[in-house]
Parts: C-alpha cells; sequence; structure tokens
C-alpha cells in the first residue's frame, strides 16, 4: 500500500476523497494490506462525517473499522494456529 497521510484533518473533503480513490485500485495480495487498507477507509470516512456531519460517512466508516477489526482478528488467529502461514 502508498503511503497515506496519517493526519487527515488538514486535507479538505476533495483531497480526503482523491486521497481514498488514489488507494482504492491498489493491488491487495495478503491480509495484512487488507486490513491496512480498511482502516484508512475508515479514517477517510470518519474524517468526512466529522467534518460534513454525514451520517451516510460514519456508517462507511464503522463499517470499514468493522471490516478492519474482522481482518485483524483473522490475522491474529492464524498466527496463533500456524505462525503467521497462511499458505
Amino acid at each position: 500500500m502508498s503511503q497515506n497521510p496519517e493526519d487527515l484533518s488538514a486535507l479538505s473533503g476533495p483531497e480526503l476523497v482523491r486521497a481514498f480513490l488514489a488507494e482504492y485500485d491498489q493491488p491487495r495480495t495478503t491480509p495484512q494490506e487488507r486490513a491496512e487498507f480498511f482502516d484508512f477507509k475508515s479514517r477517510i470516512f470518519a474524517a468526512i462525517a466529522e467534518r460534513d456531519g454525514n451520517p451516510d460517512a460514519a456508517r462507511f466508516a464503522a463499517c470499514a473499522r468493522a471490516d478492519s477489526d474482522l481482518l485483524w482478528a483473522e490475522i491474529a488467529a492464524n498466527e496463533a494456529l500456524n505462525g503467521g502461514d497462511w499458505s
């Protein structure tokens, strides 16, 4: 995954959308890469929701956070069972 900004507060609404779209079509081959993308997606939509008071963006942020949490839990469970080998 490319480097995305940690602090999203300085980005305008259009800049947030551009940052999200820049990450959207990037290939993700590992569960960790997918989890990191959902983390980023959650942060983007949370920033939009906070800035605009947009309930749809808040819902998308919550869904992305749930997806991320699920992936991180699967990664942790796999590491505990198989030492991190996904093959």
